[in-house]
C-alpha cells in the first residue's frame, strides 16, 4: 500500500461517510461547512512549513515509491492529509456536537498558562536530541492553544461533554491508522530523534500529534460555533 492508498482508505473514505451521515441528520448546515473550510485551510498553511521543516531534520522519511511525488520536503499526499484529517474532524464533532449551546467568547489571560507550559515542556525537550519530535510538536502547539484558551477557555471548558468523546474517538482511530501505516512501511520515523516510548510499534509523540491536531480543530469549532452565536 502506498501513501495516497492509505489516504483513500483510511481518511478519505470515512470522511464521506461521515460527511453522508451528519448530513443526513441534519447535524451540518452552511455556517458549519464554512467554519470546517477555514479550519481546512489554516491547517494547511500553519502545518506546511512546519512539516517542511520535520522532514528536512529526517524526523519522519518515506520509501522510495510510497509517494507519488514531493512539494517542496513534503509528499504530495500529506498536503491531502492536512486538509481530510481537519475536514474528518470537523465532520466528526457535528455528529456529537450539533445544535447545542456553545456560550459566549471572553478574553481571559489565564488561558495562556497551561499553552505555556506546553511550550515551556516543548522547548526543554528540544535540548536533548531524543526528545527532538516531541518538542517541536509542543512548540508547533504553543500559539492556536494561547489563542483558543485565551480567548474561550470558558466556553472550551462549558462545552467539554460536547467535544470530548468525538476527540477522544478521533484520536483513537487516527493513531491505529498510524499504527497500521508504520507497520506497512508507508512512513518511519527516525529513531534519533524520538524518546523510543511506544505503544506497541506507535511512537508516543504520534499519539500526541493527533491528540493536538484533533484538539485544535474540535475547540476551533467550538469557538466558531460561539462567534457565531449558535444557539
Amino acid at each position: 500500500m502506498d501513501y495516497l492508498e492509505f489516504l483513500l482508505i483510511f481518511v478519505g473514505i470515512p470522511f464521506a461517510v461521515l460527511l453522508l451521515l451528519v448530513r443526513r441528520l441534519g447535524r451540518i448546515n452552511g455556517n458549519s461547512v464554512l467554519g470546517i473550510l477555514i479550519l481546512c485551510l489554516i491547517a494547511l498553511i500553519y502545518t506546511t512549513p512546519w512539516d517542511n521543516y520535520l522532514i528536512m531534520r529526517g524526523v519522519w522519511t518515506y520509501p522510495e515509491g510510497a509517494v507519488a511525488g514531493t512539494l517542496g520536503y513534503v509528499p504530495i499526499e500529506e498536503y491531502g492529509f492536512m486538509v481530510l484529517q481537519t475536514a474528518l474532524a470537523g465532520v466528526t464533532f457535528f455528529l456529537f456536537a450539533a445544535k447545542k449551546s456553545f456560550g459566549r467568547l471572553s478574553f481571559n489571560p489565564f488561558g495562556l498558562l497551561p499553552a505555556v507550559l506546553v511550550g515551556g515542556v516543548g522547548l526543554a525537550c528540544l535540548t536533548i536530541e531524543k526528545g527532538t519530535y516531541a518538542g517541536l510538536i509542543m512548540v508547533w502547539a504553543f500559539p492556536p492553544l494561547a489563542l483558543q484558551w485565551s480567548l474561550g477557555g470558558r466556553v472550551l471548558l462549558r462545552s467539554l461533554g460536547k467535544w470530548i468523546v468525538p476527540w477522544s474517538l478521533l484520536t483513537l482511530y487516527l493513531c491505529l491508522a498510524d499504527s497500521y501505516a508504520i507497520a506497512e512501511g508507508i512512513w518511519s520515523l527516525n529513531p534519533i530523534t524520538r524518546s523510543g516510548l511506544d505503544f506497541g510499534n506507535l511512537p508516543i509523540e504520534e499519539a500526541l500529534f493527533f491528540a493536538f491536531t484533533n484538539l485544535f480543530v474540535m475547540q476551533g469549532l467550538c469557538l466558531w460555533q460561539a462567534w457565531r452565536k449558535v444557539p
